[in-house]
């Protein structure tokens, strides 16, 4: 029993130590605290703010001076097409890899099963997401939501067994906040994959995400945690400036801490992974120019975020946690975020470049992108197309006879929750309408079929001019080229040529001319919005153009803003009406 007592005895003096040390680090902390709060409200550090702001841009300058080779010879580098994403990898590329992304059959749904929101009403326009993975660096993050300039929603996910009981202390600190107990899949990654697939991102203007990172197989792991989170949060005038930059410029899309972002030096064994992600859309990225940004803790726009849902991700997806270095979902997931900001068209600036690039925001002053669909009105039923391709045909027996390129490959897509609509009924195009608001798209470019005097296809635009009720904005594309039998392999096969007899110009206005008058007509600048197919086949373009301009003036319309296709392997170049378009648009696959 003597021996038992003394080895209590020790417990409980170990105990006692173990206190007091926690006392004294407790105590260490609170005078950081203090010290660093008297710093930051001091007469010398405000008569000082001037020289930190000349020594940041010096060292601003010295970082872009070194970049700058990088950057020339970038530029230099002729753009090659890639077709990595479109094909999902091989298994066999890398059998040592024990990742679900290559090991199991690949199975997506054409319907969405995604549920709806279940966080409720938006607050505030700016959402912070939060992961929790080790409780005793929470308080990193909690001291620095100070910093936020503005009101928040906030998310927090706690990994269930390690960080519960964190719960109590949140909801009673940070009341605002929507603490969900999450499995640990995936990291950091998989409770994002998990909010993206409910829809909490949409109607935010920014969202920042962070985590508890310890990265414990760096010998600076846990100074990398702090220099990530005050790079993201490094005061509330920088954070400010960020979510100005969020706002005010469409082209950015993520905001990472400075020095953060990196290239395709970091793929390691995450390439294959990432192609088998990028399958699923399909989507191609060129992986020599990867970007994205590292740690995993950034400022982002909630469209690419939002984007994760449609992989179809569920926790199946990850490997079971196994502290991997590399080559997991959660590493080929922290890359894609980049590659879909590249995708998006979204640029990724690091926080020491947000004052030079809202300096050059508001120069532009940009209004936010409109996300418009072309739109293919041949899904309801012409004399023309019965006699070309047989009794009843529209373009849904094409979508049925689809089949799969590859392993995975989602074909034939079954049409959703509208089924196999006939655009002959106007109710079609109220509900694409409505639609078309739920999911962000603000309008439709409308294939016009006129055949130098000869409409086709012109019953869904007759219908949605016929009532003002439907809510469907909308141009038109005019698509100037013959029809043939193409879509069998027969482009000599000509079903309906396009022709320019005299007058047709005049001819062709008076026939769009109903459309520009109309209320819900796209326009650019105040001018109605008209796509040209194929320019560069239009005898005299730029004097076509011009006279329609003449026209739409004189009927009150201001003019025409009007776009081209831009020439491709399987177009020919603009002509004349190079000079006289106000700008281009890409069409894929071309």
């Amino acid at each position: 029993m003597s021996e038992d007592d003394d080895f209590l005895d020790a417990l409980r003096e170990e105990n006692e130590h173990l206190r007091g040390r926690i006392a004294d680090l407790e105590a260490g902390l609170e005078e950081y605290r203090r010290q660093m709060a008297g710093l930051l409200t001091s007469a010398s550090w405000r008569v000082s703010a001037p020289l930190r702001g000349v020594a940041g841009k010096v060292r601003l300058t010295r970082r872009r001076v070194r970049s700058l080779p990088k950057k020339v010879l970038s530029r230099q580098r002729a753009q090659a097409t890639s077709t990595v994403g479109l094909f999902r990898p091989a298994s066999s590329f890398l059998e040592w890899v024990d990742s679900p992304l290559l090991t199991t059959p690949l199975q997506l749904s054409s319907s969405d099963p995604r549920p709806r929101p279940e966080i409720g009403p938006r607050t505030n326009p700016v959402l912070v997401v939060a992961h929790v993975y080790y409780p005793e660096v929470w308080t990193d993050i909690e001291d620095r939501l100070a910093r936020m300039p503005e009101p928040y929603d906030m998310v927090v996910t706690l990994v269930r067994g390690r960080a519960e009981s964190l719960e109590q202390r949140i909801r009673r600190r940070l009341p605002h906040a929507k603490v969900l107990i999450v499995e640990n899949h995936g990291r950091d990654l998989g409770p994002l994959i998990e909010l993206a697939n409910r829809g909490y991102f949409h109607g935010y203007e920014a969202i920042l995400k962070v985590h508890t990172k310890r990265s414990v197989h760096r010998v600076d792991g846990d100074a990398w945690r702090v220099a990530l989170l005050d790079g993201v949060l490094t005061s509330p005038e920088a954070v400010a400036r960020v979510l100005e930059l969020m706002r005010t410029d469409p082209h950015v899309g993520i905001v990472a801490p400075t020095d953060a972002l990196r290239g395709p030096e970091t793929w390691g064994s995450d390439l294959e992974l990432v192609t088998a992600l990028a399958s699923r859309f399909p989507l191609a990225f060129d992986p020599d120019e990867l970007l994205y940004p590292a740690g995993s803790m950034y400022w982002i726009k909630p469209w690419i975020l939002e984007r994760l849902a449609d992989l179809q991700l569920t926790t199946n997806d990850f490997a079971p946690e196994a502290d991997h270095l590399d080559g997991s979902t959660a590493h080929a997931l922290e890359r894609f975020v980049g590659v879909l900001a590249v995708a998006g068209g979204f640029e990724q600036v690091e926080m020491c470049d947000v004052p030079s690039r809202l300096h050059k925001a508001t120069r532009r002053r940009t209004t936010s992108p409109r996300v418009l669909a072309f739109y293919l009105p041949q899904y309801h039923q012409i004399p023309e197309n019965d006699a070309w391709w047989g009794e009843g045909f529209t373009d849904w027996v094409n979508v049925a006879k689809a089949e799969p390129l590859y392993d995975g490959h989602l074909q034939p897509v079954v049409p959703g929750e509208l089924g196999e609509y006939d655009l002959a009924d106007p109710d079609v195009m109220r509900a694409q309408g409505a639609m078309a608001q739920e999911h962000g798209v603000d309008g439709f470019v409308v294939y016009n079929y006129w055949f130098d005097g000869k409409p086709l296809l012109e019953k869904p635009l007759q219908n949605l001019l016929a009532d003002p009720s439907i809510d469907f904005p909308f141009a038109l594309c005019w698509a100037n080229e013959h029809w043939t039998r193409s879509w069998d392999g027969l482009e000599n096969d000509v079903l309906m040529p396009q022709t320019y007899s005299p007058g047709w110009q005049d001819a062709y206005y008076d026939s769009i001319a109903p459309a520009l008058q109309d209320s819900r007509y796209l326009r650019v600048a105040g001018k109605p919005l008209l796509v040209l197919y194929r320019v560069g086949l239009i005898p005299d373009a730029s004097k076509v153009i011009a006279g329609w301009r003449r026209r739409a003036v004189a009927d009150g319309l201001g003019g025409l803003h009007v776009l081209a296709v831009t020439p491709s392997r399987d177009f020919e170049d603009l002509g004349s009406g190079a000079s006289a378009v106000d700008g281009l648009v890409r069409f894929p696959p071309g």
